[in-house]
């Protein structure tokens, strides 16, 4: 009885702090996140590595936020598996190495965690830390790309494009890529507009092209920027 209350008291407190940080109050989220993870609660510990690796609420630090991913990960709590993967592939906080990472992705994507899905997918694309396997990468896009993520949507369009581990298909590519660029993904969304610009897949059309590269320069994607000033230097828009 007294864990099952422990365990609604370390939840409540969790909650607490999603809530304030949805008010961009990240002092209070994470001190709450601080009191749930007291209670050695994963999804609280997770959230603490989160804080230090953006410096939300506390001092940027990449080595107490491998701490606190790593604390969650032990529990198996998928998305920090993943992060702390992420963290071992780019050598945040820790030396970089890629066969951690590996381990830390799979574990996470065992557990169907799309983020992880989709960092295998470009890991087995590109041979990092594995060997190079283009169909496992089209399989792990697929997984996440079904899920909602927006990266591996965004590379099972190009793998349809390129014919990279599938029949190539233009049409299935463009697919993808609007899904990946309807949720948000800038290099969609770029990609998306230049579509549009050369007739890739559809009829031409600049005032689309413009609307796609604009929805990814508003995010910084500096390519999109670029490949409005060329439209405006067309006379295009």
């Amino acid at each position: 009885m007294a864990d099952k209350k422990i365990a609604k008291e370390a939840v409540v407190l969790y909650h607490r702090g999603n809530q304030a940080g949805m008010r961009n109050d990240h002092a209070k989220s994470f001190e709450y996140y601080l009191k749930s993870a007291g209670y050695d609660y994963a999804p609280a510990q997770f959230s603490l590595g989160v804080c230090y690796e953006k410096g939300h609420g506390v001092p940027f630090n990449l080595n107490k936020a491998v701490e606190y991913y790593r604390k969650s990960a032990d529990q198996g709590y998928a998305p920090a598996q993943s992060n702390l993967g992420w963290c071992y592939e780019s050598g945040n906080g820790v030396e970089p190495n890629l066969s951690t990472a590996i381990d830390y992705y799979m574990k996470a994507a065992d557990q169907g965690y799309s983020p992880a899905q989709g960092n295998l997918g470009f890991c087995y694309e590109n041979g990092n830390g594995v060997d190079k396997d283009i169909p496992a990468a089209v399989e792990f896009y697929r997984k996440a790309a079904m899920s909602g993520n927006t990266f591996a949507q965004y590379n099972l369009g190009a793998c349809y494009e390129n014919g990279k581990g599938v029949a190539a298909d233009l049409e299935k590519a463009i697919e993808w890529y609007r899904k990946s660029a309807e949720h948000g993904y800038a290099p969609a969304q770029n990609y998306l507009g230049s579509c549009y610009e050369n007739g890739k897949g559809m009829p031409k059309n600049p005032v689309k092209a413009f609307e796609w590269y604009n929805y990814a320069a508003v995010q910084g994607y500096s390519i999109a920027k670029f490949n409005i000033d060329n439209l405006k230097k067309q006379g295009l828009i």
